[in-house]
């Protein structure tokens, strides 16, 4: 029997918004009765307190997890904390005003187990990575253990250079090179995605801006659904994300249609956005 693909991390320079790709994959998947665990790797800034409002209980922390003696699935459950507005999704991660340094060395076989657990707890499993995550032991199992890799940019040269930093580091056979996908991520007006096209071997995706997520990231609601118009463009490319990482298809015909549509104009190279309408970052 083929192995039903079922995680994904999501690496990526600052600014593209791997969280808010993270957070958005997963809603999708949890308006239609999926469970899904969001990993959140990073030590040095921790999400949770960022995604969530203030006052919501996390007692245990990802960092607790990978470096006690032995992990159970229980354990794993009990440091999940879950989204109030969703009850298929929860959240892992690490507490505020804590890192590394707070916890003794984290193993490779200990981020291991861990995620071989958490194949087992949800339906889908999405890894938001360190941005260095060179300095993560944990997100660099992530890369290495993950059905597909989402790598984010951005269409300036600060998220080119952080790529032809950071992604050498991935060229082991280990990490399965043939199974990552590229996203631009956060593209804003006057921004040239064509140009940068070449630099990272090819886009899979294009993610706009959309002012609508700007503001719920800055009201810690990025859980609650989208209504702006321009926003279900966006919405499309997170579909088409899932359709090719968990082959889930959010809708029958259209969004195969609009993907054959998009990538038939990207390699015209006349794909427009005409949709993006404001700038910023979010």
């Amino acid at each position: 029997m083929m192995k039903r693909e079922k995680v994904l991390t999501i690496i990526g320079s600052p600014g593209s918004g791997k969280t808010t790709t993270a957070v958005k994959l997963a809603r999708t998947l949890a308006a239609r009765r999926k469970n899904v665990i969001i990993v959140l790797c990073d030590p040095f800034t921790p999400s949770i307190p960022a995604l969530l409002p203030a006052g919501i209980i996390h007692d245990i922390s990802l960092g607790y997890l990978l470096t006690a003696p032995g992990i159970t699935q229980n354990d794993i459950l009990n440091a999940c904390v879950p989204i109030s507005s969703s009850e298929y999704i929860s959240l892992l991660g690490y507490r505020t005003s804590e890192s590394l340094m707070n916890y003794p060395k984290v193993t490779r076989d200990k981020a291991l187990e861990l995620f071989i657990s958490l194949r087992y707890l949800a339906d889908y499993i999405i890894i938001d990575s360190s941005t260095i995550f060179e300095a993560d032991p944990t997100s660099f199992v992530a890369i290495e253990i993950a059905d597909k890799v989402l790598k984010m940019g951005t269409a300036n040269l600060k998220g080119i250079s952080w790529f032809q930093t950071h992604t050498p580091m991935l060229a082991d056979s280990r990490y399965h090179k043939d199974n990552h996908l590229m996203a631009i991520g956060n593209l804003k007006v006057g921004q040239d995605w064509e140009a940068v096209t070449g630099q990272y071997g090819g886009i899979d995706y294009i993610l706009p801006y959309i002012a609508e997520l700007e503001q719920q990231d800055n009201e810690m609601s990025l859980f609650e659904p989208m209504f702006a118009p321009e926003s279900g463009l966006y919405q499309t490319e997170i579909n088409r994300i899932l359709l090719d990482v968990f082959e889930f298809q959010v809708t029958q015909n259209v969004i195969s249609k609009k993907k054959k549509q998009i990538k038939k104009e990207i390699k015209k190279g006349s794909f427009q956005m005409p949709f993006i309408k404001n700038k910023g970052e979010y």
